[in-house]
């Protein structure tokens, strides 16, 4: 492998784990973390409270994550 392939492959293997982590972590708990700018404390969406906003949020984590890993898929092979 290529240093170039190396490096591609590792960076969309990090983006794919931590959406994937992020996506996983809030379905289990029921509670997204949300980071405020300037704000010290993060703001947490949970799915009871705020349906919309929760599930908004899961459906980018997982969509990222399988975005990320097909377009990982692309450059390896296919370009």
């Amino acid at each position: 492998m290529e240093d170039k392939t190396l490096f591609i492959v590792i960076g969309v293997l990090m983006i794919v784990a931590w959406t994937l982590r992020e996506g996983i972590k809030g379905l289990r708990s029921g509670v997204v973390e949300k980071t405020v700018k300037g704000s010290q404390t993060p703001r947490l969406i949970q799915r009871s409270a705020e349906p919309a906003a929760y599930w908004s949020y899961i459906g980018v984590y997982f969509g990222l994550s399988v975005g990320a890993l097909l377009v990982g898929i692309w450059l390896v092979f296919i370009k």
